[in-house]
């Protein structure tokens, strides 16, 4: 390079200013962003049909349950079929379906929600009977476990799960402290969640 065009290209630089080199791109026009997030959005309903498609493979080397009120049987049943999710799901993580892409979505849908959204939502968990968006610290959560004994299923706001994609029956979207849950009821583990999704928003 010359030495009349490296004195122009340092007098550009000067002139920019000390943040023009590193300075962040702007964020994607609206309908940019409204694609990345739909090609974001198939991605996990693509993860989910995996797991439900090995959910109910396995679902299917368990013996039947048969119409009872026993409530050990029913667990029984359940913890069958989540011991072999288990063992064919010894490496999952934490955002392995909920990735840092969709968390991202996630958060900006629950802060989304209007002032009249969230109280309605802490109307409901308050007239119901379990109490449901838990106020405490947070049990220590990981995926592949069972639902913690001690919280309590409680109340899942409508106008939350509107804002979040729509699941296959196998699962479930559930709230523990602040943390977002993705847990298969049938099967009783914690398949996924995204912790602090909620700190904003309490």
């Amino acid at each position: 390079m010359s030495t009349t065009r490296s004195t122009v290209l340092a007098v550009l630089l000067l002139s920019a200013g000390p943040g023009a080199v590193a300075q962040a791109p702007p964020p994607p026009p609206p309908s940019q962003r409204v694609l990345q997030d739909a090609v974001t959005i198939q991605a996990f309903d693509e993860r989910v049909n995996q797991y439900v498609t090995l959910h109910r493979f396995l679902e299917g080397w368990v013996p039947p349950l048969r119409p009872t009120q026993d409530i050990a049987e029913i667990q029984a049943s359940m913890r069958a079929l989540g011991q072999r999710i288990q063992l064919l799901r010894a490496n999952a993580r934490q955002g392995d379906l909920i990735t840092s892409d969709l968390a991202r979505i996630f958060r900006r849908q629950i802060s989304c929600l209007s002032t009249d959204d969230w109280a309605a939502i802490l109307d409901g968990s308050a007239d119901d009977d379990e109490g449901s968006v838990s106020t405490g610290p947070t049990p220590a959560l990981r995926v592949n476990i069972e639902w913690p004994e001690n919280v309590p299923f409680g109340f899942m706001p409508p106008q939350l799960l509107a804002a979040l994609p729509q699941l296959p029956p196998e699962l479930q979207y559930r709230i523990i402290g602040n943390a977002l849950v993705l847990w298969d009821h049938h099967a009783n583990l914690i398949v996924d969640f995204l912790p602090g999704a909620f700190t904003a928003a309490s």
